[in-house]
């Protein structure tokens, strides 16, 4: 029988599933998005098999896909063999594969996103009521779920010693965060690098260090850097609590299908980050420029990925 299906649905979803991967001692297979180029190249080292399924909905895109693709996905994921343990890690996209993969007898598990605190993910609320446990990242989740099982922060091994080469690292994601990219050129600062996602970079380039769409490498900038600014999304994470980053979270109001306000202002404590508001509540350049400043050491945490890996281990077996 198949053992392990691990399903990565981009982003830091993906980033999630890389890290249980990393943990393991055998190659698992993989559910990837459709087209998901990002995804498949950073997965392929740990993959036996990668399976593409389309995603149904884009963090910022319109419901009226949810339809077409959900069929198209639902055939794509009644194609793929059943397994004894499934892992979705979150996102629409880990749905409906979930939901085939459980009706065929799989044992499913759904790891929360991290800066889910006070609320719960909608993807992940409806496969906990079909998996054994929910992993959580905090103590701090615990009364989200019966299911809960705390393991600590899911992350990848640490890649690169820390060290400080002097630059600001500004990300955010697949997505981007245009706002934030246009306050952060014209503070007149000459160290910053910018990773652009979807925005195109060109538009930074003369007003940045260095600006790039993508790079799957991208945990050498981190690592590098001297500060973190970034969106309530796992990289937030991993400067803090991986590389000990002085990090800062901006909060993207554009993400309205992702975590609350709330939520995030708690996650940034938690992981001693400094937390602001979406730039379109800033007044002025002071807020951010004192934040930059005045940004600390983060909290140190133990990382969890282990425990979740030997979680699942003992489901196989």
């Amino acid at each position: 029988m198949n053992k392990l299906l691990i399903i990565a649905s981009g982003g830091g979803h993906t980033g999630f599933a890389r890290a249980v991967a990393e943990y393991l001692p055998f190659k698992a297979d993989f559910i990837i998005p459709e087209n998901d180029s990002n995804s498949r190249l950073l997965l392929q080292p740990f993959a036996n098999r990668i399976y593409e399924v389309s995603k149904p909905r884009e963090p910022l895109g319109s419901s009226l896909s949810l339809f077409s693709k959900g069929l198209r996905a639902l055939s794509q994921s009644l194609s793929i063999p059943k397994y004894k343990v499934t892992l979705a890690t979150g996102s629409n996209h880990s749905y409906i594969p979930s939901l085939v993969q459980y009706l065929k007898g799989t044992t499913l598990y759904v790891i929360e996103s991290q800066d889910r605190i006070v609320t719960k993910g909608r993807t992940t609320y409806l496969l906990s009521k079909l998996s054994r446990g929910v992993f959580l990242h905090w103590k701090e989740q615990s009364a989200l779920y019966r299911k809960g099982i705390v393991t600590g922060p899911i992350l990848q091994r640490r890649k690169y010693e820390p060290k400080n080469d002097g630059y600001i690292f500004v990300t955010a994601g697949t997505e981007g965060f245009k706002s934030l990219f246009d306050k952060i050129v014209t503070l007149g600062l000459d160290n910053v690098v910018i990773q652009t996602g979807k925005i195109d970079p060109s538009i930074y380039r003369g007003r940045a260090r260095l600006a790039f769409s993508f790079d799957p490498n991208i945990e050498q900038f981190i690592a590098s850097s001297s500060l973190v600014i970034t969106h309530q999304g796992k990289t937030a994470m991993e400067s803090a609590v991986l590389y000990g980053k002085p990090t800062i979270i901006v909060f993207n109001k554009a993400l309205t299908r992702a975590a609350t306000y709330e939520d995030v202002r708690i996650y940034s404590k938690i992981i001693g980050a400094t937390f602001l508001d979406d730039p379109s509540t800033w007044s002025n350049d002071r807020e951010i420029l004192e934040a930059i400043k005045e940004a600390r050491k983060p909290t140190s945490h133990e990382i969890g990925t282990e425990k979740l890996v030997k979680v699942i281990i003992s489901a196989i077996e």
